[in-house]
């Protein structure tokens, strides 16, 4: 029982750890006032991918 325990609370830190890298990315500025995410927000178009780490484009706001 102690054993399941010790690998819920692994998972936990785990799950955690990555929550706090996605964070983190939103922040990376990329292009011309762009910012790295997985995926944009519906009032952003996508510039490219220069600039942003593996799986993340660089979206910018429409005006």
């Amino acid at each position: 029982m102690k054993g399941l325990g010790l690998v819920v609370l692994v998972l936990l830190l785990m799950l955690s750890a990555v929550e706090a890298d996605d964070a983190g990315m939103q922040y990376w500025t990329c292009g011309y006032r762009g910012l790295c995410r997985r995926f944009c927000y519906a009032q952003e178009y996508i510039v490219g991918h220069h600039g942003c780490p593996r799986r993340y484009r660089c979206c910018a706001v429409r005006f």
